[in-house]
């Protein structure tokens, strides 16, 4: 269910009129645009309005609305056939597929468990406890993508738990912390989610400028962490009384793991180890990461890392993410090469005072508030960012503004999505779980104080730290090209 759903339920008989009058209306609008778009960026504005729509206001899975959007992009000619099936050969769809591949190693070997538990290898208080789990859970970030990905991975650490809590009031907070960290951790690694993914195709599709995985994390990581601990810190305040906060958990003796899987905990480790350092090294050694990827994911297919049959593992591969990467990232390119983005910001342009759409200050603002309520509307954190990037942050850049900036405040801005159950996977799941957990006026409890601290921390990374950063690593790749370039 959706946020539509959600905001009208009173309509279920004239959603389909609904629909159908709004759809024809986005096509005509389209085709009555003035003269100076051409017709092929029309055809773009329309597809990118009717994938907002159905996003936005039909039950139909985000994928389906995609590749729908763009297969009628194809028919109409603004795509070729050429550019369609190139798109699965993207990197960014290779390196999704392996590392769902790790990930289901991963689940099948228990190591997720094996992370959390030296937290409870002694007594420790609630508290503690809390902002230890928020750097565990951040940790996963780096090796399992997507968030739902990563909730479901969790959720027999949550479960267990629960089982230990001395008070049952600490099973509400306990909770909300998994989902909210899952969220809000996911912007400090480059496959942390696909929404970050898209963004880095979409800034070296702009500006030329490669992200890395190393890159990325320096960049997201300081913010996603503050993030995570602030999230952390009020539900602490607003979910558990003071005297629980400090209420000791009693120790858990590590269950009995057999000889045969603590050996294969440890040799799995020793790979996914070596695939992370050749992730953050790859600006130097010149292996992509998506080959890295594979390379991992075939060594621990084979019998020594996992007992499984291949096949079942490769089922574990989430194809229609896969799909609806390959599709946005073509979405967001016809917009690019159709011209309608420049189109959309000479619209913005004039409805903004020069005075304004001059100050980045502004825009950044104007951004940051757009990108973190924009879950109340879209319910998929992909979604978003392929809303959000082509149709706002790349307009708005072409104001005058550094526009891989302005893509990074979109994506980042859309980690924040914890208003509803309906918002995220992750929430969904820890809401239903087979304990009670979290009811939704928690969540807009924990929103409305949340929601604004994490655009203040938006806006204020995006003008006081990330700028530097990025000119550095602008001056970095700046400086390699020409060591490529220049004779011995």
């Amino acid at each position: 269910m959706n946020a539509l759903h959600i905001l009208a339920p009173s309509l279920p008989k004239a959603r389909p009129a609904i629909l159908i009058i709004t759809v024809l209306t986005v096509i005509w609008t389209g085709y009555a645009l003035p003269g100076q778009l051409s017709p092929d960026g029309r055809l773009t504005l329309v597809a990118m309005a009717l994938a907002m729509l159905g996003w936005i206001g039909t039950r139909l899975p985000e994928a389906v609305v995609a590749l729908t959007i763009i297969l009628g992009l194809v028919l109409c000619g603004v795509l070729t056939e050429e550019q369609l099936f190139a798109a699965l050969g993207n990197e960014l769809v290779w390196l999704l597929l392996a590392a769902f591949v790790i990930a289901a190693v991963l689940k099948d070997a228990e190591l997720t468990e094996r992370l959390i538990a030296p937290l409870l290898y002694r007594p420790i208080r609630f508290d503690a406890l809390a902002f230890g789990l928020t750097v565990a859970i951040a940790l996963t970030a780096f090796a399992l993508p997507s968030t739902s990905g990563r909730a479901a991975l969790l959720m027999p650490v949550f479960l267990g738990l629960a089982s230990i809590m001395p008070n049952r009031s600490l099973i509400r907070p306990l909770a909300l912390i998994f989902p909210t960290v899952i969220l809000l951790s996911a912007g400090g690694s480059l496959i942390g989610a696909g929404a970050h993914l898209l963004a880095a195709e979409s800034i070296r599709a702009t500006t030329g400028m490669q992200i890395g995985y190393l890159d990325w994390a320096l960049i997201g990581l300081p913010f996603s962490l503050l993030a995570s601990f602030v999230g952390t810190g009020l539900i602490l305040w607003l979910f558990t009384p003071a005297d629980l906060r400090k209420l000791r958990i009693t120790a858990v003796r590590a269950p009995s793991i057999a000889p045969e899987l603590v050996t294969r905990q440890r040799r799995i480790s020793m790979v996914l180890l070596v695939v992370m350092l050749l992730w953050l090294t790859s600006g130097w050694h010149g292996t992509s990461m998506a080959t890295v990827a594979l390379t991992g994911a075939l060594i621990l297919l084979t019998r020594p890392f996992t007992p499984r049959k291949t096949k079942d593992m490769f089922r574990a591969v989430d194809v229609e993410l896969l799909l609806y990467m390959a599709a946005t990232v073509l979405l967001a390119r016809s917009m690019n090469l159709t011209g309608a983005d420049q189109w959309l910001a000479d619209q913005a342009l004039g409805l903004l005072p020069a005075r304004l759409a001059g100050s980045l200050p502004v825009i950044v603002i104007m951004l940051s508030i757009i990108s973190v309520s924009a879950h109340l509307f879209i319910t998929s954190r992909s979604a978003r960012a392929a809303v959000l990037i082509p149709a706002i942050a790349l307009p708005l850049a072409e104001l005058g503004h550094d526009a891989t900036l302005l893509i990074l405040v979109a994506v980042m801005g859309t980690g924040f999505c914890q208003t509803m159950t309906a918002s995220a996977k992750p929430v969904a799941i820890f809401a239903n779980t087979e304990i009670p957990t979290f009811k939704q006026r928690d969540l807009f409890r924990l929103a409305l104080p949340l929601m604004p601290m994490i655009v203040a921390m938006l806006i204020g990374f995006a003008l006081l730290i990330w700028p530097a950063q990025l000119a550095l690593l602008q001056e970095e790749q700046i400086g390699a090209d020409i060591a490529m370039v220049m004779p011995d």
